[in-house]
């Protein structure tokens, strides 16, 4: 397949555009060189998630070529029009290869799990399916050498077990439970009951705790904004003030999430958007951090 470069970067720009996501409005705060390369790695993490959304197909094996071909792009060889575009991005930003391996491995378990032990094995699948993708992301952003790695892990963390409490009535209904098992059992909570929406008396309990984990990883993911570029900063700013928002929705009602997904409203997200854009911090205002990710 013959893709050329900017033809690709064009291709991934418009499926990103077209996936209707309000994430892509944090893209805005980057410089257009980086935003192409934000399209870039959100077209490909997308198209991963919708491989595995496909109903009626062998999605394991669909993402199992997605990673072949992953391989093949980094070897120079495109069988995607989109992959060009990445490829670029990965060589410029000197962004690790294993990120993207990892969202996959990540996407392709949901698959065929749909329990979790003990918050250690979900940590794991949310390092995967978030904390791999926001580390992809750094280098385009702009982080300083010997970042903070940890409090990196802990905002994927952070918003993907948000997205986990938002779900549950989802989830529920396509026989999933995310919530650790042995959280289940530590406040009484039946998966039966958590799977036909039925509010237990240690089901609010439940909620508060895996709340309080969810702000105590907010809280470290933090640490980060000190490492970031300003532009950088920003775009770490909106999306952990969005998540964070969610967060606090959830925790003003937690049995609303047994039969609705609560989300944060389009006017809530416009504004913080604007109030963002408007305190800008001048991008020649200091020396560019050179990038780097261990």
């Amino acid at each position: 397949m013959t893709t050329s470069l900017s033809d690709s970067y064009a291709l991934c720009r418009q499926f990103s555009q077209q996936s209707g996501s309000n994430f892509l409005l944090s893209f805005w705060f980057l410089p257009r060189e980086k935003r192409q390369a934000m399209y870039a790695l959100y077209a490909f993490f997308r198209h991963t998630d919708d491989l595995a959304d496909e109903e009626g197909s062998d999605q394991a094996a669909s993402l199992n070529s997605w990673r072949d071909q992953f391989h093949l792009a980094m070897q120079g060889s495109f069988n995607d029009p989109r992959l060009p575009a990445l490829a670029d991005t990965i060589r410029r930003y000197e962004i690790p290869e294993q990120y993207f391996l990892e969202s996959i491995d990540g996407v392709a378990s949901d698959l065929t799990r749909t329990r979790f032990t003990d918050f250690d094995e979900l940590h794991h699948y949310c390092y995967q399916v978030a904390s791999a993708i926001g580390l992809s992301c750094l280098p385009i952003w702009g982080i300083r050498p010997n970042f903070d790695r940890e409090a990196a892990i802990a905002a994927g963390v952070a918003f993907q077990l948000t997205n986990i409490l938002r779900d549950i009535h989802e989830d529920a209904l396509r026989g999933r439970i995310y919530v650790p098992l042995d959280d289940l059992q530590r406040f009484d909570v039946s998966e039966e009951s958590l799977l036909k929406g039925q509010h237990s008396p240690g089901f609010e309990p439940l909620m508060r705790f895996e709340i309080d984990r969810a702000e105590k990883l907010f809280t470290k993911a933090k640490d980060l904004r000190h490492d970031l570029h300003p532009d950088g900063r920003r775009i770490f700013d909106a999306m952990t003030e969005t998540y964070h928002d969610l967060l606090k929705q959830i925790a003003r009602s937690p049995g609303d999430v047994l039969r609705r997904k609560i989300q944060v409203g389009s006017w809530r997200k416009v504004k913080l958007f604007a109030r963002l854009a408007m305190s800008r911090i001048p991008l020649g205002s200091r020396e560019p951090l050179k990038v780097e990710v261990p």
